[in-house]
Formats: structure tokens, sequence, C-alpha cells
């Protein structure tokens, strides 16, 4: 794909992304508080109060709003939070985590070593099964764009069903996705592994050649494609696995549910091992970034929200109320729903 290509679909990604901010804050943000806290016969036995005012909607452009640029509660100060935080990760962990590091990347020594063996495994199985064949493909795109256009879809009928929980799902999944694509894309640079698929027609060896920092950007790599460089980590795998994580946390009560988020993740995984696009160790280390940034980004939003509203919908419930109101010397019905 030619990289006019790439800008263009990465726009129009961002473009629909955008979608999901505007449809929640015209259809899912509440009323203002104030109107709810007035009753009936506050309203008429102040006949100079303007009602009219205080039934009018929240406007999203104020300080706490999801488009905020101040606040802390705002999407794109909550992202670059993150951004900080998963930045910094490293240079805080505690003795468990340090543990728990050393294992992973001991795992993933131990799988780059049986990289070969099992891509010899994987580069048979669509021969070997029909079905596998047909399906592989399919699952596999659910770690790019049709992974995305999920979770921009489910956002988009969660604010129209006014379900704020799957609203603020989406929206935490979309962080979630952002941060790990970006981390992975800066590790790619500077491992410059090749695929799977690369390895076969060029360097043809064992576990792919490793090229090094900006190796993509020499001159004798232009004329190789980029899947010759930017094998480690999987992005896909990181991106299935931070939408996965994200969901799985929000409904964690509902046992079930990260079950068939993880399962699905992993099978994503094993299809891009399978379409010969990574190595095991590949997928592995997507999978790690895409689970502990999905972790960060919901976890920063739940102590965000610990005493307080979330910063995409109010989390109170408005109840249906059909009242007599007063406007000046006006007088009419009140409807809210």
């Amino acid at each position: 794909m030619s990289t006019s290509k790439i800008h263009s679909r990465s726009l129009f990604d961002f473009l629909i992304l955008c979608v999901i901010f505007v449809a929640q804050s015209i259809i899912v943000l509440p009323q203002s508080p104030d109107s709810s806290k007035i009753p009936t016969a506050d309203l008429l036995s102040h006949p100079q109060t303007d009602s009219i005012h205080h039934v009018s909607s929240t406007n999203f452009y104020k300080t706490d709003s999801i488009f905020s640029f101040r606040s802390q509660k705002g999407y794109f100060p909550l992202l670059l939070y993150d951004f900080g935080e998963q930045f910094k990760a490293p240079f805080k962990m505690n003795g468990r985590q340090l543990v728990m590091t050393g294992a992973g990347i001991g795992i993933t020594a131990l799988l780059i070593h049986f990289d070969p063996k099992i891509d010899d495994w994987a580069r048979v199985q669509k021969q070997n099964h029909k079905w596998i064949n047909a399906t592989s493909p399919v699952i596999t795109r659910f770690g790019g764009d049709w992974g995305v256009y999920s979770v921009i879809a489910a956002g988009i009928i969660s604010a129209a069903g006014r379900n704020e929980k799957g609203v603020e799902t989406s929206l935490l999944a979309t962080q979630a996705m952002i941060t790990s694509g970006v981390w992975v894309n800066i590790v790619k640079i500077f491992t410059g592994r090749e695929r799977p698929i690369a390895n076969y027609a060029y360097s043809k060896t064992a576990g792919g050649m490793w090229y090094g920092p900006l190796a993509k950007y020499d001159q004798d790599a232009i004329k190789k494609p980029v899947s010759a460089y930017d094998a480690f980590p999987s992005g896909h795998t990181a991106t299935v696995f931070s939408i996965a994580t994200v969901i799985a946390e929000q409904y964690k009560d509902i046992k079930a549910v990260p079950i068939i988020c993880y399962s699905a993740a992993s099978l994503v995984g094993v299809s891009r091992l399978v379409e010969h696009q990574h190595w095991a160790s590949d997928v592995f280390v997507g999978a790690i970034a895409g689970y502990l940034c999905g972790r960060q980004v919901v976890a920063h939003y739940n102590k965000m929200n610990e005493h307080a509203g979330g910063y995409i919908t109010s989390k109170a419930k408005i109840k249906p109320e059909l009242a007599l109101t007063q406007y000046g010397n006006q007088i009419g019905l009140l409807l809210k729903w």
C-alpha cells in the first residue's frame, strides 16, 4: 500500500472516530442538574424565575466536557495523561511488577528462539485446513480496520440508545488503541524486524532478520516492502488486546465477558501467525502492550471518577417528567425524558 493511501485511510479513520464524540454529546449528554432539583411547586410560586434557562441542555464545550482542553476530565487531556503515565510506568515499578516484567522478557526470549519452528507449523495450516483458509483472513482484520470500526459503531449505537456505559467503554477503547498503537510503532522503528512473509523472499534468516533502529529509512530499505522491517511487535494484536482489555475491565462483573474478549483477541493473534504476518514473539509482545495500555486507561479513568461523575456522561438517571411551569406571565408544560 502506498504512503498516500495509508495517510488517506488514517485520516478517514480519524474523521469517523470523531463522529462518536459528536454523537454522544448531542444525544447522551444529560440535562443540567439544576432543572432536576427544582420542584414543580417552586416553579409555579416564582413567576419571575427563568425556568427555560434551568432546563436547557448542558453545553458540551464547558469546562468538564469531553471536548475540554483544560479539564482533566476532557478526552484529550486524559489521553495525554495516559501517554505520560505509560511512559513513566517502567521507572516506577514495584517488586511484583519487576518480577512480572522479568518473566515477560524471559518468555519473549524463549519465543524468539522457537519462532522458526512455530512458523513452520503456522505456514502450512491454511493449506491443510480449508476452514482455516476461509476464516483466518476474516479474523485477522479485527486487529485492524474492522476492530476500529466496530468500536466506533458500538459507540454510536450506544449513544443513540442512551447507553452511557457503552459510550464510556467505546471512548476508553479508543484511548487504549491510540496509546498502544503509538508505543508499538515506536518499537517497530527501533527493532526493524523482518516479517515471515518478507523473510521467505529476502533474507531467509531463521526467525527473520533484525535490521535495527531506523533501518526502513535507509536507501536500501526503499527497495523492499515495509513488511521487511516492521514485524516486532504485532500492531494488530496490540489493537485487539487493547479493545478486549477495556471491555473486559468495564464488564468484569459478568464472568463470561473477559473470557470471550480475551479468547477472541487470542484468535486474532493466532491468525497473524497463520497469515505469515508475524512471529510468535511479535504476537506475544503485542498482546502484552495492548493489555497494559487497556488496563492503565481504565484504571486511571476509574480513579478520576471515584468521587465524581464520569467525564463522558452523568451517572444520574433522569426520570421522565411532565409538569406545569411558568416563565414570566406565561404558563406552559415542562417535559423531561
